[in-house]
């Protein structure tokens, strides 16, 4: 489980540091293709789950209410260590009961403006002066509760690698062929 515990204590270190590198992460939904994009990790909780937060008229919220399976995958680069986590992705939105102190934590931060544009992300404009805003809030909260964890670590001479699947509350290992 050496591994397992390298890998949750580089997720849970990124709570702490604004340079880490698993603070941004890609995310992985099924649309028309397989859809990957960086998304900004906002708290790694003690179980693993990950927190991150969005506009709700994004792709990626549409492709989760179809399908909530996802994959995040993390690569911190020192340390030569990938993390990809699948699991299921459940969206927090108004009148979840963690909805508004986690849309006090985007307010506070002066991130609201992100979430307030009046067109939709990835819609066309032909000038950037287009882009509008406006008093409407189109904040999102996405929780990945996690169900299987691909730990890599690159060697010079050999690299280690693991799975972890969650069995009854519990993480069990199977050494993999990197």
């Amino acid at each position: 489980m050496k591994l397992f515990e390298l890998a949750k204590a580089e997720l849970l270190r990124s709570n702490a540091g604004s340079k880490h590198p698993f603070l941004y992460f890609s995310l992985a939904t099924f649309g028309q293709y397989p859809e990957v994009r960086t998304v900004v990790m906002r708290k790694v909780e003690q179980g693993l789950s990950l927190l991150f937060f969005t506009d709700y008229r994004t792709p990626k919220v549409a492709q989760i209410r179809q399908n909530a399976r996802v994959s995040a995958l993390f690569y911190h680069p020192e340390k030569k260590l990938q993390v990809k986590m699948n699991g299921v992705a459940e969206l927090i939105g108004k009148g979840h009961e963690e909805y508004g102190p986690l849309l006090e934590q985007v307010n506070s931060g002066n991130n609201l403006k992100d979430y307030t544009t009046l067109q939709a992300p990835g819609s066309v404009v032909k000038d950037e002066s287009e882009i509008g805003f406006g008093e409407k809030v189109h904040f999102l909260a996405i929780r990945i509760q996690p169900q299987y964890i691909d730990v890599l670590q690159l060697g010079r001479e050999c690299h280690q690698r693991r799975g972890y699947s969650l069995e009854n509350g519990e993480w069990k290992e199977a050494i993999l062929v990197s």
